[in-house]
Formats: C-alpha cells, structure tokens, sequence
C-alpha cells in the first residue's frame, strides 16, 4: 500500500472516533437534539420557559413534552392510582452491576487403573454478577402536565 492510502486510513479511522465520542454527547446537547425533535412546542414556550428546559430545570405545571425534552424517554412507566386519580409515573433508572467471585465444586470423570472410572471434584472460581436498579427520578403526570418530580437523594 501506498504512503497515501494508509494516511487516508489512518484519518477515516481518527474521524470514526470522533464521531463515536461526540456521539454520546453532553445533557446539554441531548436536550438541543431533542428541543429539535419537538420544535413547534419549544417555539410556542415563553422566552423564560424555552431557557429554563434548555438548562434542564423541570417545574411542575409544565407539560409532557417539556418533561421528555429536559430528561427523554423514561425507563419505566408505570400508573399509579389513588382515591381520586390515576395518573402516569414516568420512572427513570440505572442498573448497577457488581461482579460475585466464588469458588463452586465441580465434579468430573477420570479414568483410574484397570480402566475404572470414578468421579472426582475440584474448586473452579466463577464469576456471577448482582445486578441492581437504581431509580433516580420520578415524574408523575395527569392530563398531560407534571403535577410532581421525586428526585432520589445520591449517598
């Protein structure tokens, strides 16, 4: 291969890691994507309510659409019903991964003298993981507005 080919491989393969890495993006850039994707509400906003979602500040009072521009689509939804309601809970969530070592007995056949076959039993380490769900946010709505945000305390 030419010195030029591989310099044009080398770049493609430099840009394909950028792309990867932008890809992921900031909070802030996936509210802007999303401010995109819902625009002729955004456009409607007052001046102050389009800053406050473009900080990522959710208030309740307002709207759906506003609460899945400022965090997306949520993890889980679920309903909650009451006396007087049932309304929708918007559950954002975590897993959380924690990997288990630990020996087990494990037993397999050997060949002994005089062609007998017995078992025997060894320790083989294995590794299991726990896998835990973490909510971290709760957004409860009725008739399409947020009436309350449950944010859970980080220790």
């Amino acid at each position: 291969m030419k010195t030029r080919d591989w310099f044009l491989i080398g770049l493609g393969g430099s840009t394909l890691s950028v792309l990867i890495l932008t890809g992921c993006g900031t909070t802030q850039s996936l509210i802007e994507r999303r401010i995109q994707h819902e625009y002729v509400f955004f456009a409607e906003l007052p001046e102050d309510t389009q800053a406050r979602l473009r900080n990522g500040q959710l208030q309740v009072g307002d709207a759906l659409s506003a609460a899945w521009i400022v965090y997306g689509d949520p993890t889980y939804i679920h309903e909650r019903t009451t006396e007087t309601s049932t309304n929708m809970v918007w559950s954002y969530s975590t897993m959380e991964t924690q990997p288990i070592d630990q020996f087990n007995q494990v037993y397999y056949p050997t060949s002994g003298r005089r062609g007998i076959t017995y078992m025997e039993s060894d320790l083989l380490l294995q590794r299991s993981y726990l896998h835990s769900r973490n909510d971290y946010l709760r957004i409860e709505l009725s008739e399409g507005k947020v009436i309350a945000i449950d944010r859970m305390k980080q220790e």
